[in-house]
């Protein structure tokens, strides 16, 4: 997966990040989904990486926001 495809996927985790969680702000999904991101940095298998992010933000979000 090349950079540019990987943010266009991690854009649009953050969007349906924030339409399973109305109630966070897209400040915090957006921060949620960066975290989760940064976690995978430097990893050199980036295929599944969108995947891994989407499910790590949506515990965290689980967490800390509700439905």
């Amino acid at each position: 997966m090349t950079p540019v495809e990987e943010e266009r996927q991690i854009g649009l985790i953050k969007g349906r990040l924030a339409v399973k969680f109305p109630n966070a702000t897209q400040e915090i999904v957006d921060g949620t989904v960066n975290q989760a991101h940064a976690q995978f940095a430097g990893k050199n298998i980036r295929d599944f990486v969108p995947l891994l992010v989407e499910r790590r933000a949506n515990d965290l979000l689980s967490l800390r926001v509700a439905h």
